[in-house]
């Protein structure tokens, strides 16, 4: 069994979030799939909330150079 296969079902919901999540964060984006699936939780949902957090924690760290 792959570990990075999505929970088992066929949501192309979750299929379309986890293609829109940036590469480096897809594995941890199935781990939270994986956590609201088991959870009784929308995993599409949790997939792209995942995502958003990490969107907004990254604009908020000062990029390497720009600290004064």
């Amino acid at each position: 069994m792959d570990v990075l296969a999505p929970p088992p079902n066929d949501d192309q919901h979750l299929a379309l979030e986890l293609r829109l999540t940036p590469r480096d964060d897809r594995a941890d984006a199935v781990q939270e799939a994986w956590v609201a699936h088991l959870e009784g939780r929308n995993p599409a949902r949790a997939v792209a909330t995942y995502a958003q957090r990490e969107r907004r924690h990254r604009e908020r760290q000062p990029a390497i150079g720009s600290v004064h």
